[in-house]
């Protein structure tokens, strides 16, 4: 590409995205996201998740769900997802496109599974004990309860989202968009038309 407004750079779109995150949390709302996967079938599935804050790298997204999920099974087919993610206080959207890493109880190397006992032990009590319940989507009444609770269930799973295409648009006074794609080791970025 030679447009001039493209360079390649660290990624202005992460750093965008973490000031949003501090200008925005006095919103409670400000730490929920949309998450599309792809069901086996190909059709799409949406579903709002918990931002649980960047992984050691800086760069990956971590959010957390249930390994007997319809969100776990679909990730194991197609690992790839799509970010969707609105500040109203800034006005600002951000859509992020990547690739979906699923940390379980047999993850390798053993930083992620550090990393996934760290969140463990960040989560409420209220939010541990729903890994402690029937499977999901099962009838009322279905399904046994998990009963050790001294160690992390193997149904808890952390999900490490790794960007590598972020639209950022900003729906202000001043509306201006920008797109970040990631290409051979670095960030290409342009500011396109809103």
């Amino acid at each position: 590409m030679t447009d001039e407004n493209i360079h390649k750079t660290q990624c202005d779109g992460l750093a965008k995205l973490k000031i949003a995150l501090r200008k925005n949390r006095r919103d409670a709302h400000h730490r929920y996201f949309q998450l599309a996967t792809l069901a086996g079938d190909g059709t799409p599935r949406n579903r709002t998740v918990v931002f649980r804050g960047f992984g050691p790298d800086n760069h990956s997204l971590l959010a957390i769900t249930d390994s007997r999920s319809e969100k776990a099974t679909e990730l194991a087919v197609h690992n790839r997802g799509e970010i969707a993610w609105y500040f109203t206080h800034t006005r600002e959207q951000f859509r992020l496109r990547g690739q979906m890493v699923v940390v379980g109880c047999d993850a390798l190397p053993t930083e992620l599974l550090q990393l996934r006992e760290e969140t463990w032990q960040a989560l409420s009590d209220a939010a541990q004990d729903q890994f402690f319940w029937r499977p999901p989507g099962l009838a009322r009444g279905e399904g046994g309860e998990i009963e050790a609770r001294d160690l992390i269930p193997d149904s808890f799973m952390l999900l490490a989202f790794q960007p590598d295409y972020i639209d950022h648009l900003v729906l202000a006074r001043i509306q201006t968009r920008r797109l970040s794609r990631y290409v051979d080791g670095g960030w290409d970025e342009r500011w396109v038309n809103p």
